[in-house]
């Protein structure tokens, strides 16, 4: 384990990394705003990938000019996307590998999300996956979510390890900031929906989980 020297914990990004779900939310987006006779388009949805709840929603409802408030908007997203997602989503290729590597070297694993923690624990469960997380800390838990450093370093404090000696694997350049922030070495597969974005900082940049577990073993 190489690049795992002076490493006691690894943190975990959620969605794009650990499941392919940006497909599969911007369907339910589409759904939910067509209800208002409205459409997404596929390039404004990427201009929300990694942005908190919040910031979405109030994007959303201020470019599409839906008729209906925030806090309704985000109830009934969140509450579509996690009923979606506890079906459809599967863990990307080469996840189940590198966690269970990580688990016999006896590193502790988080998930730090910009998404509702409710959301992570619900979908990590439908996976058969929360087992292997000591903790799971989304956006609505700190005060400022990605890129502010909060949430990694919220879950670096649950696993009582000091966030210099954390590990954060992430998908996008929001994420790659929030844990350098943090002080975080960090690891980027780019979820595919950014592959042409730059991720200056990056202590490795890997085309999928697979290649991370090369790169460690």
């Amino acid at each position: 384990m190489v690049y795992l020297d002076g490493i006691k914990a690894v943190i975990f990004d959620f969605d794009g990394l650990m499941i392919e779900s940006e497909s599969i939310a911007y369907q339910v987006w589409r759904q939910v705003v067509a209800e208002f006779g409205s459409e997404m388009s596929e390039a404004f949805y990427r201009e929300v990938i990694g942005k908190t709840p919040k910031t979405t929603i109030d994007l959303v409802c201020k470019k599409l000019g839906l008729s209906i408030s925030p806090q309704d908007l985000s109830e009934r997203y969140w509450s579509q996307r996690t009923e979606t997602m506890c079906v459809e989503a599967r863990a990307v290729e080469g996840l189940i590998n590198l966690i269970e590597d990580l688990h016999q070297h006896q590193i502790p694993l988080g998930v730090a999300s910009n998404s509702p923690t409710d959301y992570v624990e619900r979908v990590l469960e439908a996976l058969q996956l929360r087992q292997m997380f000591q903790v799971a800390i989304g956006s609505d838990q700190v005060p400022e979510g990605k890129p502010a450093p909060d949430v990694y370093l919220a879950t670096a404090a649950a696993l009582m390890v000091d966030p210099q000696d954390c590990l954060a694997i992430e998908d996008s350049p929001t994420g790659l900031q929030a844990a350098l922030n943090a002080g975080m070495r960090c690891f980027v597969v780019p979820n595919e929906h950014l592959e042409g974005e730059d991720f200056p900082g990056a202590d490795g940049r890997y085309n999928s989980l697979s290649e991370v577990l090369a790169a460690l073993a």
